[in-house]
């Protein structure tokens, strides 16, 4: 869509970042990633007692999950030692940059 709205053929060879500076559309993947990190930190800096921390750190002992690929929950992308991290501001915020960028602490 971008490439059409500056009139760019894929043989122009023109990289999509190039492509999304001209424009300043914001990479949509990124920033829903942005805001979900920016959710849960809220959510663990929270007071233990408010519902939300709690649907957050919950995890469901009884029952089974079906057969096949198992269904990604909101918790399968945030292991336990990001909430410890959540209480450090500055490390909480590299974690935050480097889990946009899609790359590993």
């Amino acid at each position: 869509m971008e490439r059409s709205m500056l009139n760019v053929r894929l043989k122009d060879r023109k990289r999509l970042t190039e492509i999304r500076h001209i424009t300043k559309v914001a990479n949509v993947s990124n920033k829903i990633r942005r805001l979900k990190w920016r959710w849960i930190g809220h959510t663990l800096r929270s007071k233990k007692t408010k519902w939300t921390y709690d649907t957050t750190v919950w995890y469901p002992r009884d029952g089974k999950r079906s057969r096949g690929r198992p269904v990604k929950r909101w918790d399968d992308d945030l292991p336990k030692e990001w909430r410890s991290a959540s209480l450090g501001r500055v490390r909480w915020h590299k974690m935050e940059e480097a889990y946009v960028r899609g790359q590993p602490d």
